[in-house]
Parts: C-alpha cells; structure tokens; sequence
C-alpha cells in the first residue's frame, strides 16, 4: 500500500507526475461524496471527470473510492491522497501568490460586452487586478456580438462575452454560468403583456423592432422567417435604453434578450417566445493568442468567481 516514505506504491510502475488540476477535481469529489456533484460544481461533464479519476487511479495502481448506491466514500489510499492532495494545494496557492506578490500586473485589458446581467459577474474578475495593481487600466465596450467576434479577429479585443449556442471552434471559450431567451418587449397595457408566452400568431400584424446582432439572432431569423413570413419590421436597435424608447412611443414592439430591468420597469412587460432555445453566455478569445500575464490573471479570478 505504501513504500518506506509513506507514499503510495505503484505497483512496480514508474513514478508517474499527477495532474494539479486533477488534484483539485478531487478534492471537490471527497468534499461532495459525489462525481456527479462535483462535476457540476466544476462545470465540467461527468463522463470527463469520471476518466479523469479513472485515470489517476490507473497511474497510482490503487482504489480510491468504495462507490455506493448514493454517495462515495474514500478508501484507507484515498483517505491518504486526500490529506496529501490537500497539503500540495496550499504549497502550490501559497507559492503562486507569494510570486504574484513580487510581480506587479500592467496594461489595458480590452473586454468587449453587451448589456446584461452576465456584466456583474465579468466587472467582479476585474475589480481585484485593479485594487491591488495601479498599472492596469480597463477597455470596456458595450458592443454587439457581431463587432465583438470581428474586433477580436483584428486583435482589437483580448477577450469577448457572446449570447450564442453556436460551435465556436474558432475561438477559444470558457462557458459563463448564465442563460437567456429571446421574447418581446410591449407595454405593460398591450394586451400581449397577459400572456405567459408568446407563439408566431401573437405577432403577425405587429410592427416589431429587431436587434443588429446578426450573429445571434440566426435561430430568431429563421424563427421569424418560417412562422411570421411577412412580418413588418419598423426599426432595428443597438441599445437597450433606445429601444426602450421606440417601444414607448409606440413604433414597435421589440424582439430581445431577457433582462432583470424588464421586471422592475412597470410600464414595459417582458414575454418570452415560445419556440426558441434558451442561449448560454460564453467569453471568448482568439485561437492561438498569446495569452498576457494580465490576461491570463483575468481568466483565472473569473473562474473562481465561477466556482464561489
């Protein structure tokens, strides 16, 4: 079970290096009694972290869980593993903030973004590189999604926050913890405002109001074009605070995104259309780029704002 140095035995394999990263998965599997659990926890797939601890278990040449109808439970190698996995994470987060501490970050971080509760999340990531670095300053743009992708493509942006559930293979893409759907936006004395979804017949013969971010609205498009053929278009927006003004004045209603706003503004109501799928939120950056220091300090406190 274990050698003279009070570590685990291979079984005569050679010593093979464990994974940081594979450490930390876990650690969150002992602490939820559950793969399933932690994978969700860890935004990450079951069946991946299932191999993953598979495959550690492989390397080491032990079993390290006893796995029941409900939960798991660790056997006397996993028990060990544990205590040690946990002493090489606080050596590692202790060594990595003591070299942090003695480097100080700089630049400008350029975020393009649109509106949206997804904006709280991203600004938290931000806030601490600049408390505690003078040197960073922030470029931070309201933007469509279609001018996000193509600033990024020019090397204008570092980083991009998308509405899509398009493959983005292109890019590279860290999934946010947010989800949204298209609806209309009416006045709250439209008889539509009643309703608790809306379907293609509720908006034939209605003036509506269509966003310009072409990239993300290829589903609603295609909505619109194969259930409202016809449909009377009377504007398009780029801000939320312009659209709101179109609605009230009574040139349309407008297609959008779901926001909090919507249900504290009394004279606007908010109805979601039936037929779409929900969109997930993804920040993204381009493949190959050569990730900064200020970068790569972004990525890492946004995930464990993610993980909090």
């Amino acid at each position: 079970m274990y050698n003279s140095h009070g570590t685990l035995k291979k079984n005569g394999r050679k010593d093979l290096p464990m994974e940081i990263r594979v450490l930390e998965y876990y650690i969150a599997i002992v602490q939820q009694k559950s793969i399933t659990r932690a994978a969700q926890l860890l935004h990450i797939s079951q069946s991946t972290l299932s191999r993953q601890i598979m495959d550690l278990e492989q390397e080491l040449g032990v079993t390290l869980f006893q796995r029941g109808r409900r939960e798991i439970s660790l056997t006397e190698d996993g028990n060990f593993l544990y205590r040690r996995a946990q002493e090489i994470l606080r050596l590692t987060q202790d060594t990595q903030q003591k070299i942090l501490a003695g480097q100080s970050l700089s630049g400008t971080l350029r975020i393009g973004i649109g509106e949206g509760a997804v904006n709280a999340l991203i600004l938290s990531a931000l806030l601490p590189l600049i408390e505690h670095h003078s040197g960073v300053k922030l470029d931070y743009q309201t933007l469509a999604s279609d001018k996000i992708f193509r600033d990024i493509d020019l090397g204008l942006l570092d980083f991009g926050v998308v509405w899509t559930n398009d493959n983005l293979s292109p890019y590279e893409s860290l999934e946010l913890p947010y989800t949204n759907h298209w609806g209309a936006v009416v006045p709250a004395k439209d008889p539509l405002a009643a309703k608790p979804e809306l379907v293609a017949a509720d908006l034939r013969h209605r003036r509506v109001l269509l966003p310009q971010q072409l990239d993300v609205i290829s589903d609603l498009s295609k909505y619109l074009n194969h259930y409202v053929p016809g449909i009377r278009v009377a504007g398009y927006y780029d801000m939320n605070y312009n659209m709101l003004a179109m609605v009230r004045s009574g040139i349309g209603i407008a297609i959008t995104l779901d926001k909090a706003e919507y249900q504290e503004l009394a004279e606007f109501a908010f109805v979601p259309l039936k037929a779409l799928k929900t969109l997930g939120v993804k920040l993204i950056w381009k493949t190959g780029q050569t990730l900064t220091r200020l970068n790569q300090a972004f990525l890492t406190n946004l995930q464990k704002q993610i993980q909090a």
